[in-house]
């Protein structure tokens, strides 16, 4: 019985060591700044923001950034307001699982006719910075981040090997 636990794992242990090395799944360079989403391994996701001569890293749980990406990407697709007076600022914001101080925020003002987005990154020892966001490149940031999210999922288990089928003699 204990061998075929010690062969269950010398087979899926090198599957499992795959789905726990550090994989970049994004690099954006946006006409604001760039941004670029690792998958780290323990199911992290890291995204680095730099404009200017300001950069920053803020590193998320898989789980906690699937929440905030479930929720605040619903504010690209949303249209600008019909009345001409009226002013709709919307901001979701996540911060690291550390006592780091490092946040995420996703800001999107609409009024009239034109919908602005801004990702303002902050980090306790640097301050904090925005990036303004095109809708476009909205949209592409919330689509890698889903894509880092379901990189940061363990690999399916490998599927047993069929077996020959009998030959009638």
């Amino acid at each position: 019985m204990r061998s075929l636990l010690v062969i269950a794992f010398c087979i899926l242990a090198p599957a499992a060591l795959r789905g726990q090395e550090r994989r970049t799944i994004a690099r954006y360079g946006f006409s604001d700044g760039a941004i670029a989403i690792d998958v780290r391994p323990g199911g992290i996701i890291a995204i680095a923001a730099a404009q200017g001569d300001s950069a920053a890293t803020v590193t998320l749980r898989a789980s906690d950034a699937k929440a905030w990406v479930d929720s605040t990407r619903r504010f690209v697709t949303r249209a600008a307001p019909r009345k001409r007076t009226e002013v709709v600022l919307q901001r979701s914001m996540i911060e690291e699982a550390s006592d780091s101080g490092a946040a995420l925020s996703f800001l999107r003002r609409a009024e009239r006719d034109t919908t602005t987005f801004e990702l303002l990154i902050s980090t306790r020892a640097f301050g904090k910075f925005p990036l303004a966001l095109e809708r476009r490149e909205a949209a592409l940031f919330f689509t890698a981040m889903r894509r880092a999210i379901a990189a940061t999922r363990p690999p399916p288990p490998p599927k047993p090997a069929a077996k020959p089928k009998k030959q009638a003699p």
